[in-house]
């Protein structure tokens, strides 16, 4: 057990350990806190203490927000910036220049294996939802819930026959070409339509009832084919 001016010292081992692990370790146990008459530390720290000792330091104009300590207890990819290893690295040297150099190397490599990890853990993740998405365009959806792979070798009695499925079919007759395809196969369709319409007679049907006023329905009138389909 070291004693730095009057506070509970540990030295730096260069154990290779992430921030956030080598953090908590000194938090619990109470490195750079004052010492009691017994000489051992006053507890371990808390995000109130620490925020207020890294404040007191004359140095340290700018202060530290309580919130930015908290990150440092919390389980998180969250890491601390240069600036607070200085103020951090003084916490744990006790005021003292050697250590706190000493410290201040041990925290910066610390967050640098901290980055490192988070990298290899976002790199883990993409490569596995690429992989998923190479496995999904691989699997072929056969219809009623049946998936099988496109390299499987099955025998044609016990190949899965495909259902039709007017959406794969309008997928591929409007997917591939060019974009005025769908709204040119829409007019025509209308325009034949409405030929059809003339030639047997429900174009325009005009009818009173009871002596009412006269009403026009048929294909012209209807709003389907005229308000929203020009909508």
């Amino acid at each position: 057990m070291l004693i730095k001016n009057g506070k509970f010292f540990v030295q730096p081992d260069a154990g290779g350990r992430d921030f956030k692990v080598l953090f908590k370790n000194l938090a619990a146990a109470g490195a750079g806190r004052p010492v009691d008459e017994n000489g051992f530390p006053k507890g371990p720290w808390t995000a109130d203490l620490l925020a207020e000792a890294i404040s007191l330091i004359d140095a340290n104009r700018a202060g530290i927000e309580l919130r930015t300590v908290q990150l440092w207890f919390q389980d998180n990819d969250k890491g601390i910036s240069p600036e607070n290893i200085r103020w951090l690295a003084r916490i744990f040297g006790c005021d003292d220049p050697k250590a706190t150099s000493a410290w201040q190397a041990e925290l910066s490599a610390s967050q640098r294996q901290l980055v490192a990890k988070r990298r290899e853990r976002q790199k883990s993740l993409v490569s596995s939802a690429s992989e998923a998405s190479n496995l999904e365009e691989i699997a072929v959806d056969v219809g009623d819930g049946i998936v099988i792979d496109a390299d499987d070798d099955l025998p044609d009695d016990t190949q899965p026959k495909r259902r039709f499925s007017l959406a794969r079919t309008s997928e591929a007759i409007f997917g591939g070409g060019s974009f005025l395809d769908l709204p040119v196969s829409v007019f025509a369709g209308a325009a034949v339509l409405g030929f059809m319409s003339v030639f047997l007679g429900v174009h325009s049907i005009t009818y009173a009832e009871n002596n009412g006023p006269l009403k026009q329905v048929g294909f012209f009138w209807a709003p389907n084919w005229t308000l929203l389909f020009m909508v």
